[in-house]
């Protein structure tokens, strides 16, 4: 017998040796069980939706947002930054827009379309940035100037009224933040027909986000036969690097529901939009032609995008509420304004991200409202969390009110693009 074999069986033979042998064989199949299901695992990641993305729990914050698959290997895409430049006109823009929030303040009590109190917005602005509000109320243009030249330079949790990184984003490293901006120009493109639209069944899937970003813009800018670069160096920007400028995933949904509106109005007629933001949808509306084109919203929002407008389009081509109207131009009026507008003086009327999360009872009355001032269209682009409450079940209860579409919106996932026909009541 062989005298490695007899040692060994002596030494099987005692207990305590023998319970170490039998533990380490146990953690050797153990190890081997644990790496056949590692590899199982990574398998599935690799016949996975977005293989290229699940390298840690904060990935799956990116994924969701992602209406395409992200494949290895991940688009060399970066966000970049520019900061708002100083400008001559800064404290004459302050001074309107103080004018017009006060002149609002104190007209909105004569108005029978009333808020409940401080509204939404203005609380959280007064929560967050009372500097701001603080330069508002002691009407002091310098300070605002000084405050808004320097609006959104750090992340903020609310979105809609800042260009930098905001509460869209869960993870925030700048790769998966700038592969969500890029997603979205890629759905635009995809909407225009100049991506193909895939399809998981069948054909090339998991491409499109490999496109040259630089290449698609200047594709998009032939279709539109416009210059989409955003307005840059008026408040600070975090967006999608290209050679085009910085855009961010706001820039994005304002071109696309600009390119919505151009093409339902054939760039003809006005326009209203409820709850404009800033007015990056007015900015890229004008550029595709539509010049009269009026935004209603709080009076905080009408001075925040009261300041983006009049630097983006220019001092003369935007009016604030209480200055003489013109026509071809924008108008930025506070909500309640709704009530004084010209019956059946706007082609079609747009509420995006906005209708389902106000009272119910100005819900009702903007659809009387918006019945009575537009002529043909009402196009709503908006979520349905706060479901029943959703602009469907609203509509269903109104009258006049014919729905043409509805599907999900083509760069927003989680949103519905809904078309109604305006009817002769």
């Amino acid at each position: 017998m062989n005298i490695k074999h007899i040692i060994k069986q002596s030494l099987l033979s005692i207990p305590y040796i023998r319970r170490y042998v039998d533990q380490v064989q146990s953690l050797r199949l153990e190890v081997t069980s644990k790496e056949e299901q590692i590899e199982r695992l990574k398998n599935l990641i690799t016949h996975s939706r977005s293989p290229a993305l699940f390298n840690s729990l904060d990935d799956f914050s990116t994924e969701r947002l992602l209406s395409h698959p992200a494949i290895h290997p991940l688009p060399n895409t970066r966000i970049g930054s520019e900061e708002a430049l100083d400008n001559p006109n800064r404290i004459k823009v302050a001074e309107r827009l103080l004018n017009a929030y006060h002149q609002s303040l104190g007209d909105e009590k004569k108005s029978n379309l009333n808020r409940n109190g401080e509204d939404l917005w203005t609380g959280i602005l007064r929560d967050e940035l009372p500097d701001l509000m603080e330069a508002i109320d002691k009407g002091n243009a310098k300070k605002l100037a000084d405050y808004l030249r320097d609006f959104g330079k750090s992340f903020v949790w609310f979105g809609g009224v800042t260009t930098c990184i905001d509460g869209y984003n869960r993870n925030l490293d700048p790769k998966q933040v700038s592969l969500t901006y890029l997603d979205k120009l890629v759905c635009l493109g995809e909407s225009l027909g100049i991506l193909r639209f895939e399809n998981p069944e069948n054909g090339p899937w998991g491409n499109n986000l490999q496109v040259n970003v630089d290449q698609l813009i200047n594709d998009i800018e032939q279709v539109l036969n416009i210059s989409i670069s955003p307005p840059l160096n008026i408040i600070h920007t975090d967006g999608l690097t290209t050679d085009k400028g910085l855009f961010h995933y706001r820039h994005i949904h304002g071109l696309y529901s600009a390119i919505r509106i151009a093409k339902l109005t054939n760039c003809q007629g006005r326009v209203c939009e409820l709850g404009g933001g800033i007015g990056i949808t007015a900015m890229y509306s004008r550029r595709l032609g539509i010049l009269d084109y009026t935004l209603l919203d709080l009076p905080i929002t009408c001075l925040l995008a009261g300041h983006y407008l009049l630097h983006s389009i220019g001092l003369d081509d935007v009016v604030l509420y209480g200055e003489s109207n013109s026509s071809g131009s924008i108008k930025i009026l506070p909500y309640w304004e709704c009530v004084n507008l010209k019956h059946k003086n706007y082609k079609l009327t747009i509420n995006q991200d906005s209708l389902p999360e106000i009272d119910d009872n100005l819900i009702q009355e903007y659809l009387v409202q918006i019945r009575r001032i537009t002529t043909d269209f009402f196009l709503s682009i908006n979520h349905e969390c706060f479901h029943p409450k959703t602009v469907n079940n609203f509509i269903q209860k109104e009258t006049g009110y014919k729905q043409l579409y509805r599907h999900k919106c083509w760069i927003r996932e989680g949103y519905l693009e809904e078309l109604y026909r305006i009817q002769a009541m």
